[in-house]
């Protein structure tokens, strides 16, 4: 293969967003620009490094040819926005609710009064409740730095959104189980945006993507079906401690529509992303209403569900 040809295969793969009639025009273009150089003997180096990089020949046809011939970098828009603002959202409503309702200390201890009486205090209290109101304000800085890439010049938003998803990863890590970790679904999203707007505005996602997506969400529904066939022993099982690790009724045909969707978002099943999708998200409602035992293992994988559904949903070809 020629430098030509390796040239015009990677401007192609930079316009693939752009409408088929503007693309075929810059590549011809282009063909005849080469045509030319040959008929002068000059290099085929010598004339793509006067062309300039396919990224360069990409602004340009957008300059030429306008905005609203780039149906890719619209789609690429409107896809980032969704993500982002989902995690922007995410980040709010996790904020406020582990800091002023979600319980953090729960039980009783002994108290004594100035008499002498011993008497048992419930301590269920809020994160806000027991640290104060400062607690409240920190709970929504990772909505606030998830919102920065929203309001900053487009031009700046890949260096912006990248410094931003790992922002929070940092703070996710440092927060640890006790604030940190309750805000994993916004560090996914923040990442998903960034990887979206990233690939569309490029060569896109293709069927690779779509089995990473697919295998990444049944990997959770598989890690809790191994002990059910594999015999081990589990704790927390419905039957006497020691007893062979079972699931509830519920949960079979819950994991079972999540496998399904699984193979469908590999298959490129665009309504298989939404329906993932809502399914994450009602989990993370359930578990931040909840405040059950296992409420932060619930959210992640809520969290990690609607990121994927999310992202294939506005990243997959319009199929039923």
């Amino acid at each position: 293969m020629t430098t030509e040809d390796d040239y015009l295969r990677s401007v192609e793969r930079m316009l693939r967003g752009i409408a088929p009639e503007h693309r075929t025009a810059v590549l011809d273009d282009l063909r005849g620009h080469f045509a030319d150089a040959e008929d002068a003997g000059r290099p085929v180096d010598e004339i793509v490094r006067g062309l300039g990089t396919p990224q360069e020949i990409a602004d340009r046809a957008v300059e030429e040819f306008g905005a609203d011939a780039v149906a890719g970098d619209g789609r690429a828009e409107s896809a980032w926005r969704v993500l982002q603002g989902a995690a922007v959202v995410v980040a709010v409503v996790i904020g406020v609710v582990v800091a002023f309702m979600m319980p953090s200390y729960t039980g009783f201890v002994d108290t004594v009064s100035s008499d002498g009486t011993r008497t048992q205090v419930d301590t269920t209290q809020t994160l806000v409740e027991v640290n104060g109101l400062w607690v409240a304000l920190i709970a929504l800085v990772p909505a606030l730095v998830a919102l920065v890439p929203m309001v900053v010049p487009r031009r700046a938003r890949t260096a912006t959104a990248s410094v931003a998803a790992a922002v929070l990863t940092l703070m996710a890590l440092v927060g640890g189980f006790s604030l940190g970790g309750f805000f994993l679904p916004t560090v996914m999203l923040s990442w998903a945006a960034l990887i979206v707007w990233v690939r569309l505005r490029g060569s896109g996602f293709g069927l690779t993507w779509r089995i990473v997506g697919g295998v990444l969400a049944a990997l959770p529904v598989l890690g809790f079906l191994l002990p059910v066939f594999g015999g081990m022993p589990g704790r927390y099982a419905d039957g006497a401690a020691g007893s062979d690790f079972q699931l509830s009724a519920w949960a079979w045909p819950f994991f079972a529509a999540i496998l399904v969707l699984a193979v469908l978002i590999a298959i490129g099943y665009r309504s298989a992303g939404w329906l993932l999708a809502a399914l994450g998200l009602l989990m993370l409602a359930w578990a931040l209403v909840s405040g059950e035992l296992f409420a932060l293992l619930v959210i992640w994988l809520g969290g990690l569900w609607l990121t994927i559904g999310l992202a294939h949903a506005v990243t997959a070809s319009r199929r039923p």
